[in-house]
């Protein structure tokens, strides 16, 4: 059987010295640290701008304040409450009074007359309507079926 190797120190792909790998080490800090740095500018551009849009509606905000500080107190009006007006009373209903010669009083009242309704449509008459509606309505389908057909047809390639 075969032991495993002691690990010891990486074996690295290129074969550097421990100067080169110190080197490209101390680079690539130097890279991240620069990194980091520009990381930071931009966010601290990035607030900048933020607080640049924030700055006009605060400036609003601390006019609208003075506006309020500065107003002259006007008192409040009152509210008064007013009832809804009620609705005139009915009128009442004519009267008509005359007398006779045997000096009764009579009452005569204005009724209200209601007017003829029409009389219902025969089953002749309603059956001409619904069959005149079904006609109606197969022709429109068939002018649509017809439309599309001719779209269906003058889509399709043709091979002469």
């Amino acid at each position: 059987m075969e032991q495993p190797e002691e690990h010891s120190q990486k074996k690295y792909i290129r074969n550097f010295s421990d100067e080169g790998r110190e080197k490209q080490k101390a680079h690539l800090n130097n890279i991240r640290q620069k990194a980091m740095e520009k990381k930071r500018e931009l966010k601290e551009i990035t607030l900048k701008a933020k607080l640049m849009k924030l700055e006009p509606k605060l400036e609003l905000a601390k006019k609208y304040d003075e506006y309020i500080n500065n107003k002259i107190q006007q008192p409040e009006e009152e509210i008064v409450y007013e009832p809804p007006k009620q609705k005139p009373p009915p009128r009442p209903k004519k009267k008509i009074i005359y007398e006779e010669e045997d000096e009764e009083e009579e009452e005569v009242v204005y009724v209200k007359k209601n007017k003829p309704k029409p009389p219902p449509e025969s089953l002749e008459r309603t059956l001409f309507k619904s069959s005149q509606e079904t006609l109606y309505n197969r022709a429109i389908e068939e002018r649509i079926k017809a439309n599309l057909s001719g779209f269906y047809n003058a889509m399709i390639p043709r091979e002469y």
